[in-house]
């Protein structure tokens, strides 16, 4: 319903989280300089999106979410959730990464995960390099890490906690 309103999920969900980010500026009991995002799927389109679109987000891990518009997005029976319309015509997911660098960033990703479209990995690694020509630009090669497991459509974790630490300090 949201798109025949003129809106989309993606940006309503957008939007939650940049009021939560706000609230979590309220709280004296948060370190305001180190605030994570992670999810897995919806998630991690909700933390490409917040992290996209608010500076505050000093390290995102998307997981199971990092490919292509045209060959996970449109050219697969998807969620309508992932539509914010005619985006693809102009950017693409490694686009939206970019707009991170030079902030964490981690990219989990199944080198069997259905949702990775009829190219497979190779329509997630060209959305990779796209984010990776940002963070070269900015000097910060090390901040972005794409890790690869053998799996599907799910949370691998084998990263995550290495990554957080290093760059949250938890």
């Amino acid at each position: 319903m949201a798109i025949s309103l003129g809106m989309s999920l993606t940006g309503m969900w957008t939007w939650d989280l940049k009021r939560l980010i706000d609230y979590i500026g309220t709280r004296p009991d948060i370190a305001q300089d180190r605030i994570g995002c992670c999810g897995l799927s919806g998630g991690g389109l909700q933390t490409l999106w917040l992290a996209a679109l608010d500076e505050q987000v000093s390290c995102a891990i998307v997981s199971g979410y990092f490919y292509g518009y045209m060959d996970a997005l449109l050219k697969l029976y998807n969620c309508s959730c992932n539509y914010v319309t005619r985006l693809w015509e102009h950017v693409d997911m490694g686009d939206i990464a970019a707009l991170i660098a030079p902030r964490a960033l981690l990219i989990e990703t199944g080198d069997q995960d259905p949702l990775n479209g009829e190219r497979g990995m190779d329509n997630v690694i060209e959305q990779v390099d796209i984010a990776v020509q940002a963070y070269n630009l900015l000097g910060a090669e090390e901040r972005l890490v794409h890790h690869t497991f053998e799996g599907g459509h799910v949370w691998n974790g084998d990263k995550t906690h290495d990554f957080a630490n290093r760059w949250l300090g938890v």
